[in-house]
């Protein structure tokens, strides 16, 4: 029987610190790391969440604004959630969701994000199940709910969750929600680390795999064959 041979990055060249990359980034800010501190101190919802929809400020900056505003147990309305998306959405992406936010309250959607909270709790780093039974059946409500608006959720709580990142990536590669492949393949290019570059190589879809690719070139890594991480199939519970 043949073995199976995954993908697997390995380091090529860097060029560039963090730290230089982090600096270069928060050039021309109009908001900086230190206003968003002081705000999320004080609990500022305001300000933040102006910083977060505001669509001249740097990703960065916004992103950081969506983390404080989740530590303070924000609840985002539909236009506030929608321009989360905008964070990775495309063109069209962002129309549809637009639209979708017609239909859809934010009520909905705040169970729908619990939902997905609460699937993305019950894996570990290994792409295991805590608590199976538990988590087919959030596994199957969120399969049958829509899927653009889970997709949505899915990007809304990577952002809101930090600590959850890696898990909520997994969960969404398991529930291979038609649809969600570009949006995913645009979390890689904001979130992403060569583990999460892996299990999109490995993980069953050629979407995820070429975003990986693109990734990874950007990230002076190249593609080869050996152990690579392989923690989450396309639409396999």
């Amino acid at each position: 029987m043949k073995k199976k041979v995954r993908s697997v990055l390995i380091v090529h060249v860097v060029q560039f610190t963090t730290a230089f990359i982090t600096i270069i980034a928060l050039c021309g800010c109009a908001t900086t790391v230190n206003d968003i501190t002081r705000w999320e101190q004080s609990g500022n919802v305001q300000k933040l969440s102006e910083a977060a929809r505001d669509k001249a400020e740097k990703p960065f900056i916004r992103k950081k604004s969506l983390e404080s505003l989740a530590r303070l147990n924000w609840k985002p309305t539909n236009e506030e959630r929608v321009q989360v998306y905008s964070l990775f959405a495309s063109k069209n992406s962002y129309e549809e969701a637009v639209s979708l936010m017609q239909t859809v309250t934010p009520e909905q959607f705040s169970d729908i994000d619990n939902k997905v909270v609460d699937a993305g709790r019950l894996l570990n780093s290994s792409g295991e199940w805590s608590d199976s039974s538990k988590a087919r059946r959030l596994y199957n409500e969120l399969l049958a709910m829509n899927s653009k608006a889970v997709t949505i959720a899915l990007c809304q709580q990577v952002v809101a969750h930090p600590e959850l990142q890696t898990r909520l990536v997994l969960f969404a590669i398991k529930l291979g929600l038609k649809g969600s492949e570009d949006d995913l393949v645009a979390v890689i290019f904001v979130y992403g680390d060569k583990s999460m570059a892996e299990d999109y190589l490995n993980s069953g879809s050629s979407t995820l795999a070429d975003g990986a690719e693109r990734w990874a070139t950007a990230h002076r890594y190249r593609v080869s064959r050996g152990r690579g991480s392989a923690r989450a199939g396309w639409g396999r519970f």
